[in-house]
């Protein structure tokens, strides 16, 4: 199994011998000219007017040699220490099945008109059912926490660490164009920190002690989850109780695999089918051997059918074999589209390089997988689509909202909206609609 151990997230991070007057003139912040710790604390340098800091009042400067202890201590003395605290609560999990997958997520129950959703559901003018969506929405909808039983999202964040943590690129979080992963590499083994780590409010942030008088490691590390880009996780037990309280019967597809949140989810429900589809070929192989984990771990799993497609979603329309293999075949289908170029996946498949501009991807990317899954489904399957409006940093919008659930609608009837509270599109979306949705639909 290809899980990341302790030990080969260690191997990363040699060890590093440097007394503490060589660690100040080594280890550097990404200002201009990446001055070092010495430089920047330099009296005459601020004084002058040549450091970042501007004033020996300022608070950096005034705690200067507490600052110093602080990245020495965490980056050389105790580096072990430190990474291996952070591997045990971002990577570290358990047997999946000893977290509580009997929790109840639901925030609020709301149900919705049922004249708007019919009036939604017949009329054919794109503007009025634009202004329908918007008053359910505005109305109120169910609401799901996302963030209950999270710990079943450090699975897949270890399985995956690199592809989430470096590879895929986030268009919509971050200014920095440097990944969260290559952020820790640079601070522990190249002594280059980012310069926004040494912002007055994170110095503040590091300074505090913790009840125990102990260092406070937690907060590093809390900035690197916070200011470094990375790709989204669905929380497979969100996953796991839609499935269970929405949805119904035992055949489930899905033309993506999240990392294999689906996968995960599936082993702890009642289904007893699973066909998934991604482009990335490793992350395809990491979703077998994760089935062949989860055979491992409970025998009974082995009753459970897996299948997996290691090719573009839409491509399957054009596939004679999956089309009469599975024709009205699932009961239910759980999807959470790449939202356009909101993240950049690797891969020379990826939807973004087939179809780069946006109404082209909008037809034969989401379309032709909108139509493969109602040639794949039963009648009166249902089917979740996860959805959300964002903007990039250069201020360009995409509906996704209106623009996907106008597809649905030729092919599926709106049964349910729900909230999923928590999981937003970060930052880049407006005050308004900050959290994404789940759109049911029935066939």
């Amino acid at each position: 199994m290809s899980f990341l151990t302790l030990e080969q997230f260690l191997e990363y991070f040699p060890p590093i011998n440097l007394t503490r007057e060589q660690f100040i003139d080594r280890f550097r912040v990404t200002y201009r000219n990446t001055p070092s710790l010495r430089q920047i604390f330099d009296e005459n340098a601020i004084l002058d007017g040549k450091s970042v800091i501007k004033s020996l009042e300022d608070a950096r400067y005034q705690n200067r040699d507490d600052v110093i202890d602080y990245f020495y201590d965490i980056v050389i003395v105790n580096r072990h220490k430190y990474l291996e605290l952070f591997y045990k609560s971002y990577f570290g999990f358990k047997n999946p099945y000893q977290l509580k997958w009997n929790v109840d997520p639901l925030v609020e129950k709301v149900t919705i008109s049922p004249e708007l959703l019919y009036q939604l559901n017949t009329t054919s003018d794109t503007d009025v059912q634009e202004e329908i969506l918007d008053e359910i929405l505005e109305t109120g909808i169910s609401k799901v926490s996302v963030q209950k039983n999270d710990l079943a999202r450090i699975m897949i964040r270890n399985l995956n660490y690199l592809d989430i943590l470096h590879t895929t690129r986030i268009l919509n979080t971050s200014k920095s164009k440097v990944s969260f992963w290559e952020t820790l590499i640079n601070v522990y083994n190249k002594l280059s920190l980012e310069d926004r780590f040494f912002a007055p409010s994170s110095i503040g942030l590091y300074l505090r002690k913790k009840k125990d008088d102990q260092i406070n490691y937690n907060n590093f590390f809390y900035l690197f989850q916070q200011y470094q880009p990375k790709a989204s996780i669905l929380n497979p037990f969100s996953v796991y109780w839609l499935l269970e309280n929405y949805f119904g019967g035992d055949k489930l597809f899905t033309p993506v695999l999240s990392w294999s949140s689906y996968l995960t989810a599936f082993f702890h429900s009642n289904y007893r089918y699973y066909v998934g589809v991604d482009v990335i070929s490793r992350v395809c192989d990491r979703a077998e051997s994760l089935t062949d984990y989860y055979y491992d771990l409970k025998p009974s799993n082995q009753n459970k059918e897996v299948e997996i497609y290691c090719q573009p979603s839409e491509s399957l329309l054009h596939s004679p074999d999956f089309m009469a293999k599975y024709r009205h075949f699932f009961d239910t289908t759980l999807w959470c589209p790449p939202y356009f170029n909101m993240e950049i996946y690797e891969g020379e498949d990826q939807s973004t390089s087939l179809y780069p501009d946006y109404e082209t991807w909008l037809n034969e990317y989401f379309r032709a997988t909108v139509q493969l899954v109602h040639h794949v489904s039963r009648p009166g399957a249902k089917i979740g689509i996860i959805m959300n409006n964002y903007y990039l940093l250069d201020g360009s919008f995409y509906p996704l909202i209106r623009d996907f659930h106008l597809v649905a609608s030729e092919y599926f009837t709106l049964v349910d909206i729900i909230e999923l509270v928590n999981r937003t599109s970060p930052l880049r979306v407006n005050k308004k609609n900050r959290t994404e949705k789940l759109f049911i639909y029935r066939k």
